[in-house]
């Protein structure tokens, strides 16, 4: 959805209706507010034409259907002129209405005498007329205004499109009593007949499509069909009511199609919910079920009470508005209940960010409606209150009790409303200031900028503002290493910016040094106690955490953060996604200063040599120094480039759930470009592996996206990533275009060779929205051996450009396969240079070896 039709045209378009809607629904709300008047109720309702009769006006001659074409003398333009009538009668006034209806000649008219009723006074009459103002006006002004926000934010995304359908047809629901061809009854005869098919679709595809609509696509076409017809039917109806056109060609069919249409609508929104409730148990992502489980909760609460209504009136062939089909007290909880529709909507899309809304208004802005938002609504309940005082003194002598009772409890409730207030803004801010980030999003939001920042100053200056913006700290300062000590680099939130230097063995560090963030508290004594001479530094910063910055084993610098805006202590949680955002901030920070040590060293001829030697020296770092123990396996990998920087990659890392990560690949080209996209790799890999646990098939389309957004057009990776469970013996892997690993088995009379080719293409060539993955998965068996190379190893080539080749390579293999995985290495490697016979070594040889053994642990 790049079009401009998308983005711009379609978006002011439905803004232009949503406030035509708004400004002419509100603008008839004083006439409305009128009925708080009523001293009598009307035994019929009108919808256009009447489509409930009570006893009494039945035994007037009222029918259903009926077209009320003058109320006492005055022509019934629209619904106004009744209600202004209804107002003028007094007890025993009658009301006489001219009707009109078909009958066997044609159209008759009739003349009909209603007596009002007296309508009963009291908390029941207040509680209607404010469910009705919630039904009327609060929930279609909420509908509408969640959908134009989201849609304009997203205006791409089609989900924000069913989104802005599903919620503009439940806000038509409220706006009754309008004339056909009027502004609004198109509005509400178009969203409110694609309101059941916008759910169904929401339900199927939201937040993604369900597995079933993949196998069976052409399933949902059994309700979009017909309930197409039903909204082209209806659109096309109002078309020639605007026009003043007779619309008869259709009608006999909408007749027969009416019976099944109401049973699809009632199908179609009840698979909304059933859809929804089992996304919510079977969706991979525990966040996405977590929003699921809140948006079927609320969107139930919400509709339930309405929904069992009008199911019961389409049952029992009972007709008219909620309270007439139902117990008044019930109409008003439905009528109540609906609000929490958009309330839901807006909580799980905003709150817990279900459709990644972006933040379009940022910290200054959000906090102000945050605390500001508590102080409308004490204003909005101090109106409230005035004027139910207003409306009750002009009203004295209805029900003298109550009002009396509400004026004294609304007197008294003014000067409790700001002492209420203010733990209530307190709440929010403590709430706003806690909730207000999303640890996947602010991931992904460092990974987008990090990943393609090659300075350290724009590095730092992201890193601070992103963490300040998130987490809304009060002060924020790097220090990074230079020599032997560590000196601030940049900061914010302070007066003037902090002169401390801090030795490299300096009892704080030596705390870093264990990997571990430090929490500090002004009053930890024993803390205070252990860091010595660094107190001071702990105290210049306000200091309220501080987190390591490394790559690998060394540390490079650390970040100190500051109290929150909120007053909040830094949670197990944020300490969980600070660590995250340090380990990434280290390999982008050490990315940054490879890269500037190449752009300095390459600048100075003299000094070629020395820059590969340092880029060297970076890029065997970023080689795994020390394998993590794992539970049933011995592993070993190496590198050796064919020049002093090479493309080739490997690492193994353990991953936070115990499982071990394991890849290798081959980057396109040589030398120092080669390396630095090997280090880019290696960061998006590491990075991702955060947010996708157990898909690596997402996993590895992340990863071709973050180097395909990176990387020139002749840049591009093979690559292979897998991920062992050590308790269910389970690798799962993904090979995009790597030369296949292989699993040799021992069998009882010969050796079984697995290739691990599941995957899909090179990463970094193709764009994303072209490429999938399929992952594969193998459970391995105690004596099962894995290798893994890169082609400079079966391609080895001797003096005359001969290669070893893959068979050589395998019959080398099933020799030495017993032996331990270091040793099959040295083997391999010592093979390829046999054949190769004194030739230059031609490309980057690469490999891993990985064996399956008895369940015990076996650290090399």
């Amino acid at each position: 959805m790049n079009n401009p039709i998308y983005r711009f045209i379609l978006p002011v378009l439905m803004l232009v209706i949503a406030a035509a809607v708004l400004v002419t629904h509100f603008a008839g709300l004083p006439s409305r507010l009128q009925t708080v008047h009523y001293t009598h109720t009307l035994p019929f309702n009108v919808d256009g034409r009447i489509n409930y009769v009570g006893p009494t006006a039945r035994e007037a001659g009222l029918r259903e259907n009926d077209r009320i074409t003058s109320v006492n003398g005055r022509t019934a333009v629209d619904e106004s002129v009744y209600v202004e009538e209804f107002i003028k009668a007094r007890s025993g006034t009658p009301l006489e209405l001219i009707v009109e209806r078909s009958s066997a000649d044609g159209l008759e008219t009739a003349l009909v005498t209603i007596v009002p009723l007296p309508m009963e006074q009291g908390i029941s009459l207040y509680l209607r007329f404010a469910a009705g103002l919630i039904f009327s006006y609060v929930m279609p002004a909420a509908c509408l205004l969640l959908g134009l926000w989201v849609v304009f934010v997203r205006p791409r995304d089609y989900l924000a499109w069913l989104l802005i359908f599903l919620l503009f047809g439940l806000a038509s629901i409220g706006l009754e009593g309008y004339p056909s061809g009027s502004v609004i009854q198109i509005f509400k005869v178009v969203f409110g007949s694609s309101w059941s098919l916008a759910m169904l679709l929401f339900g199927i595809y939201f937040p993604e499509p369900i597995g079933l609509d993949k196998r069976l696509p052409w399933l949902k076409w059994l309700f979009i069909i017909p309930l197409g017809f039903q909204v082209g039917y209806t659109i096309f109806e109002q078309i020639f009511v605007v026009f003043g056109l007779p619309f008869t060609a259709l009608r006999p069919v909408y007749q027969l199609y009416a019976p099944i249409g109401t049973s699809l609508n009632i199908a179609a929104v009840s698979l909304f919910f059933a859809l929804l409730g089992w996304k919510s148990g079977t969706m991979k992502s525990p966040d996405a079920r977590r929003r699921l489980r809140l948006m079927v909760l609320g969107t139930m609460v919400a509709m339930l009470p309405a929904f069992s209504i009008i199911v019961y009136s389409i049952l029992s062939g009972a007709r008219g508005s909620f309270f007439t089909v139902a117990p008044a007290w019930y109409a008003i909880l439905a009528l109540f209940a609906m609000l929490m529709f958009p309330i839901t909507m807006a909580y799980v899309i905003v709150v817990h960010r279900a459709m990644d809304v972006s933040v379009v208004v940022r910290q200054g802005l959000q906090y102000a409606l945050a605390r500001g938002g508590v102080r409308v609504f004490q204003l909005a309940l101090l109106l409230a209150i005035g004027l139910g005082v207003r409306w009750t003194i002009a009203n004295y002598g209805a029900d003298t009790s109550f009002q009396m009772a509400f004026i004294v409890g609304g007197v008294a409730l003014v000067p409790l409303i700001d002492v209420l207030a203010r733990p209530l803004r307190i709440w929010v801010d403590r709430r706003f200031f806690r909730e207000a980030y999303n640890s996947e999003q602010l991931l992904s939001e460092l990974s987008d900028d990090v990943r393609s920042i090659v300075e350290t100053r724009p590095l730092l200056e992201t890193l601070s503002t992103r963490l300040t913006e998130s987490l809304h700290v009060s002060q924020i300062a790097l220090l990074l290493k230079e020599a032997d000590s560590f000196v601030p680099a940049y900061s914010l939130g302070f007066e003037t910016p902090p002169v401390i230097e801090m030795s490299a063995d300096a009892p704080l560090i030596s705390l870093l040094k264990k990997g571990e963030p430090v929490v500090v508290y002004q009053e930890d004594d024993e803390l205070f106690s252990a860091i010595g001479e660094d107190r001071g530094v702990v105290r210049e910063l306000n200091s309220q955490l501080v987190l390591p910055v490394g790559a690998k084993d060394e540390i490079l610098g650390f970040i100190s953060l500051g109290p929150k805006l909120s007053e909040e202590p830094y949670t197990a949680n944020d300490i969980r996604l600070l660590r995250s955002v340090a380990l990434q901030a280290g390999l982008a920070l050490e990315n940054s200063r490879l890269t500037e040590a190449v752009a300095r060293e390459a600048a100075q001829k003299e000094r070629i040599n020395r820059e590969i030697e340092i880029a060297r020296e970076v890029q065997e770092r970023l080689f795994p120094q020390d394998l993590p123990a794992i539970k049933g396996l011995e592993y070993s990998g190496a590198c050796r480039p064919a020049s002093g920087v090479g493309g080739d990659y490997y690492d193994f890392f353990e991953l936070e759930n115990g499982k071990l990560g394991l890849a290798i690949g081959d980057v396109s080209g040589k030398g120092i470009g080669a390396s630095l996209m090997m280090a880019s790799l290696q960061a998006s890999l590491r990075g991702q592996t955060i947010h996708h646990d157990e898909d690596i098939a997402a996993l590895m389309a992340h990863v071709n996206q973050l180097v395909y957004e990176t990387s020139t057009t002749n840049r591009y990776a093979t690559f292979f990533y897998a991920q062992y469970d050590p308790t269910t013996r389970k690798l799962g892997y993904v090979n995009a275009g790597h030369n296949a690993p292989y699993l040799l088995r021992t069998g009882d009379r010969n050796i079984e060779i697995i290739t691990l080719t599941e995957g899909g293409p090179v990463v970094g060539m193709l764009p994303p929205m072209i490429v999938e993955y399929e992952q594969g998965e193998v459970i391995l068996q105690p004596g099962d051996l894995i290798i893994g190379t890169t082609d400079g190893i079966t391609e080895a080539m001797d003096a005359e450009e001969n290669e070893w080749g893959d068979e050589a390579f395998l019959e080398e293999l099933k020799i030495i396969k017993d032996r331990p995985p270091n040793d099959i290495i040295e083997q391999i490697m010592a093979a390829a240079d046999r054949f190769a016979n004194g030739a230059k070594q031609h490309d980057d040889m690469t490999i891993i070896v990985v064996r399956a053994i008895e369940d015990q642990v076996i650290n090399l």
